[in-house]
């Protein structure tokens, strides 16, 4: 079943377009944009990612024999799949940074190229951004809430499969967690790894206590602790035992893991228990079907948490199950493109966006401008991929990581909290709202008129 190739990612009606592009000879140069149309309840912003990995998706496309076996059994054209042969990207794309707060209806990548090489990576680009985005977004408010305490990624168990476990633990370490439990993510993506045992390991041994001396015989170096299997209480105090037993050698107990009950009255409870034992250093991680709500609560009851392990809402984005992004024609040779439609207008034109700052450094507002508009800001869209080749090359996962700590921390403070009511400031450049008045105009005339055309079938 594996197969790295990616070409056939798609949705069947991108190949019959395809081939209905391809036999009515209508291959001009066309630009498309992907943005996501809104936010979800309380958000507040989105972190882009997934540009790293729709680079390489579109940059190695190729259908390989096998692709094109397969195609023919489902009655594609002798002719047509000689044209898949040879088909690759040739374009451009512009695209923000990975790590980029952005907003709904800015474009995240301007796709330019040929009409059947930019219709036809609509559905794989759209799956890689959106899925990516979602999981880096929902780290950074959790991370947000968290702050100063730390944020370990415990999703995989509770991830849609291995993609999304491994992508996912890239986007949350992206967006601020300091560590992962998912050692293949670890070592694909040099993400530093924790953990601790489970409630089994306990189990396994005749008594909790024996049970912590065996775990720490084997691993001595700041270990971990899960305390709450029996009684939790009693399992500081066993904990107590064994830190006292290994400061003999030199070691140190680096902390206790709460994984149930009544999380901040727990907490203040062992946070006694240990101060009182001259054990101040070991440090108490709570986990157990956190989010950022929750974690907010056990800030505001003063919970004397120093890490939080977020698995299921994590990797899952609980509640929100996936991010409306679309990708859309926004000029071709015929000029600018508008969609009308009711909830779903998009906005034409070959654009960019504008961010400007207070002098505080703050973000202030955006402006999107068509490309060639004169407009103050710091221009998001970059240059990535010229004529089917990567311009340049892949940034380190550490300093996307460190890009996005600074990006987010320069977003206005009311729009990194749990429930955000009001939303970040965009506005339309002059030549934009122009050419959308425009084209609205155009479009929604009363007098409609009928155009003849020639209905005779043109073929290459």
């Amino acid at each position: 079943m594996a197969d790295n190739n990616k070409t056939l990612l798609t949705d069947l009606y991108q190949l019959t377009m395809n081939a209905a592009y391809f036999y009515n000879c209508k291959d001009d140069v066309a630009t498309f944009d992907l943005c996501i149309r809104s936010l979800p309840p309380d958000w507040g912003y989105y972190i882009a990612n997934g540009i790293e990995d729709v680079i390489d998706y579109i940059t190695s496309l190729k259908f390989s024999t096998d692709d094109l076996t397969y195609l023919k059994k489902q009655s594609f054209k002798a002719d047509y799949l000689e044209f898949l042969k040879s088909f690759r990207f040739e374009g451009h794309m512009y695209a923000v940074r990975e790590g980029t707060p952005v907003f709904p209806a800015e474009p995240l990548l301007r796709i330019t190229a040929k009409r059947t090489q930019a219709q036809f990576i609509e559905t794989a680009v759209l799956n890689i951004v959106n899925f990516q985005t979602l999981i880096a977004t929902k780290a950074s408010r959790v991370v947000n809430t968290a702050h100063p305490a730390g944020v370990v990624d415990f999703g995989l168990r509770r991830a849609q499969e291995e993609d999304a476990g491994i992508k996912g633990s890239r986007a949350t370490y992206l967006a601020g967690t300091r560590a992962t439990s998912n050692v293949k993510a670890g070592k694909l993506y040099r993400i530093p790894v924790a953990g601790t045992h489970a409630h089994s390991f306990v189990m396994s041994f005749a008594s909790e206590l024996e049970a912590f001396r065996a775990y720490v015989q084997v691993f001595p170096d700041n270990p971990t602790l899960l305390i709450d299997t029996y009684d939790t209480i009693q399992g500081a105090r066993n904990a107590v035992i064994v830190a006292k037993e290994i400061e003999q050698q030199g070691k140190r107990v680096g902390a206790v893991r709460l994984d149930s009950g009544d999380l901040a009255a727990l907490a203040k409870k062992v946070r006694r228990i240990f101060d009182s034992h001259n054990l101040s250093y070991i440090k108490i991680f709570a986990s157990g079907d956190l989010n950022e709500y929750k974690i907010q609560d056990l800030k505001r009851r003063r919970a004397p948490i120093d890490a939080y392990g977020v698995g299921t809402e994590l990797i899952t984005a609980k509640p929100v199950a996936a991010l409306p992004g679309v990708y859309k024609l926004v000029e071709d040779k015929d000029g600018p493109k508008i969609k009308l439609s009711e909830e779903k207008q998009t906005l034409p034109g070959t654009k960019q966006i504008f961010r400007q700052t207070d002098p505080a450094g703050t973000y202030h507002r955006d402006i999107l401008a068509l490309a060639e508009e004169s407009v103050d800001g710091a221009p998001l869209l970059q240059p990535v991929v010229k004529k089917g080749k990567r311009i340049r090359k892949k940034i380190p996962l550490t300093e996307t990581r460190q890009y996005c700590f600074e990006a987010v921390s320069k977003l206005p403070d009311w729009l990194k909290k749990v429930s955000v009511k009001r939303r970040y400031p965009i506005v339309l450049g002059p030549a934009l709202q122009k050419l959308v008045t425009s084209l609205q105009q155009h479009y929604t005339k009363s007098d409609q008129r009928t155009i003849n055309q020639d209905k005779k079938s043109t073929r290459c």
